[in-house]
């Protein structure tokens, strides 16, 4: 299965560059209901209300956990617009079981099980409140399989319907052991490597090479020249044509005339065959 992440031109290069992706913590997406739809129930003897407890879910689950955000569909104007810089980026596609993203023992939500949930109201009054135990344990070494994955559904999975032209597919990861903090160090750690993107940290994930399977040029990726000036004509030409000598489907893409739809050519930087 091939699953799809926008992003700048800049992005693309350092993501191809060097084999990895990057999670971001719930607290950094763009969305400030992430974390919000519990539904918890109200429990007339327990001292944990359901706001305590949807706070404190927020807390242990926004730092614990690195998320990374895909989609089905490569040619949406929408989100060129919004995530692939307003069409001068590039969307790439990736296999997820050559990525490691479909192994329920290395995800804690594998991408098989991770496509978002779109709802117009939120869960309600239908999961048991939490002990101020279990909600101490949160963050603790869940796996895919173990009973807290309704929870951990409910933590990740759930979005206004305002989104659901995201189509978006999560894969999320536990990196609460790994030896730095949301705010405190940097640098590698196996097959991740901490850095820090627009003051916020990023952990990015090593990938096989061979998991990048197509690449996406967007309608304006001259712009990366004729207004953004980041790039020489003639460096963008030669970036584009290493991509275009790799073993991967290169496309261009450009709007129908004939309808409001994108549609990807092959692109002309593609290595003749």
């Amino acid at each position: 299965m091939i699953l799809y992440k926008y992003m700048s031109f800049k992005a693309a290069i350092s993501v191809i560059e060097n084999s990895s992706l990057g999670f971001s913590c719930l607290e950094d997406l763009n969305d400030p209901f992430e974390c919000t739809a519990f539904g918890f129930d109200e429990c007339g003897d327990s001292f944990v209300t359901t706001t305590m407890a949807t706070n404190a879910c927020k807390n242990r689950f926004s730092r614990n956990y690195g998320v990374l955000s895909l989609t089905r569909q490569p040619l949406n104007s929408l989100m060129w617009a919004h995530y692939g810089d307003e069409h001068q980026g590039v969307v790439i596609g990736f296999d997820v079981k050559l990525a490691g993203f479909t192994d329920e023992d290395a995800c804690v939500i594998p991408c098989q099980y991770g496509e978002i949930v779109y709802s117009a109201t939120k869960p309600h009054k239908n999961l048991s409140t939490l002990s101020s135990e279990e909600l101490m344990s949160i963050g603790n070494g869940i796996k895919f399989n173990s009973d807290a994955f309704n929870l951990v559904k409910r933590a990740f999975l759930y979005k206004s319907i305002e989104w659901s032209y995201e189509e978006e597919i999560r894969v999320v990861k536990d990196i609460s052991a790994l030896p730095f903090s949301y705010h405190v160090g940097k640098g590698r750690s196996n097959a991740w490597n901490k850095i820090s993107v627009a003051g916020r940290p990023l952990y990015c994930l090593d990938i096989p090479e061979n998991a990048v399977k197509e690449i996406y040029l967007g309608r304006h990726i001259y712009k990366n020249v004729t207004k953004k000036n980041d790039f020489s004509d003639d460096e963008l030409k030669e970036i584009l044509l290493s991509w275009g000598r790799k073993d991967l489907k290169l496309l261009q893409c450009q709007p129908d005339v004939h309808s409001w739809q994108l549609i990807a050519e092959k692109s002309i930087n593609k290595a003749n065959e």
